[in-house]
């Protein structure tokens, strides 16, 4: 649990870190509750277990905070971003080696996530369709179970199927898919058998020998306890100072076709308008987007990534 005080930070109302001094993730703290909070002479309390914010008065802030325990945030504010990476790549590489049957990848859009992953596997001599399969979006219990039997010896990434998370049947099915038992078998009964792609009726139950990579958006404390029991997990969140150190890392990695100059005037606009502005999104496809505008030589460059990079309110 974590206390954040609403500041002024050249005139951008952002959440400051009471124990740490660092300012909150984005997403972490809305907007509305920061201006209330503000407005109110109110703190902002953070409880990482269930990931809810609440706006307490100053003075209960003694009392609220004394019988807490350091959390584990504190620690992963400070993180390398290159170290979070490195160790993604490790864990993926555990799984594609069979030594633990999921992954669960968690964090903010547009940081390269599934690049990652899948690269990775590639890496090592997998070859999708063949070795590991990529699916992405909306997922019911049933067309998890016709997928789990389709690619039942495969690595199969599920990326951006948050669905499969908020149903009870697909995570029962999963629970028997995830398990570290030598014989994982995964059952699905109903009055009326399900058909592969081909119209034949699948079997009730089946034996599952694949793994099972998760990419997700939310955040790790609303993961289903089953599923994060049963995975190695890997959260991506970063902070914005952080945000900012991924992308002098990979500066030189990204957009090979355009020039290092470019990419650095694109890095330092962002800087520039995060400071200015709020609503800017941080992260790899936006700077990717800057970059390319500042390489095609535009009278005003920082007027088009501002469009392109700031949410309006």
């Amino acid at each position: 649990m974590n206390v954040f005080h609403p500041v002024r930070v050249k005139g951008k109302l952002v959440a400051r870190n009471e124990a740490t001094g660092s300012f909150a993730p984005v997403g972490l703290i809305r907007d509305v509750q920061l201006r209330n909070a503000e407005a109110n002479g109110e703190v902002l309390v953070f409880n990482s277990a269930n990931g809810r914010v609440t706006r307490i008065a100053k003075s209960n802030v003694g009392s609220a905070a004394a019988p807490l325990k350091m959390s584990f945030l504190n620690v992963v504010e400070k993180r390398d971003p290159e170290v979070m990476f490195n160790n993604l790549e490790r864990l993926t590489k555990m799984v594609g080696r069979g030594i633990q049957p999921s992954l669960v990848v968690t964090g903010m859009a547009g940081m390269g996530k599934t690049h990652i992953v899948k690269e990775t596997l590639t890496d090592m001599g997998l070859i999708e369709s063949k070795d590991f399969v990529h699916f992405k979006g909306r997922a019911t219990a049933a067309g998890l179970f016709v997928t789990l039997y389709e690619n039942s010896d495969k690595i199969i990434i599920l990326d951006d199927c948050d669905s499969v998370f908020r149903d009870d049947d697909a995570v029962n099915i999963l629970k028997g898919a995830l398990d570290s038992y030598d014989t994982r078998k995964i059952s699905y009964i109903t009055s009326k058998p399900l058909k592969d792609e081909y119209g034949d009726p699948l079997p009730r139950h089946f034996e599952f020998t694949g793994r099972v990579i998760f990419i997700s958006n939310i955040s790790q404390s609303k993961l289903d306890e089953a599923i994060r029991s049963r995975s190695f997990v890997a959260d991506i969140s970063m902070n914005t100072e952080q945000m900012f150190l991924r992308m002098e890392q990979l500066i030189g990695k990204m957009e090979n076709k355009i020039p290092m100059a470019a990419k650095k005037q694109a890095l330092e606009i962002m800087k520039d308008l995060h400071s200015k502005y709020e609503g800017i999104d941080i992260n790899l496809r936006s700077f990717i987007k800057a970059a390319r505008i500042c390489a095609m030589g535009f009278e005003d460059p920082t007027s088009l990534v501002a469009e392109q990079i700031i949410t309006p309110e």
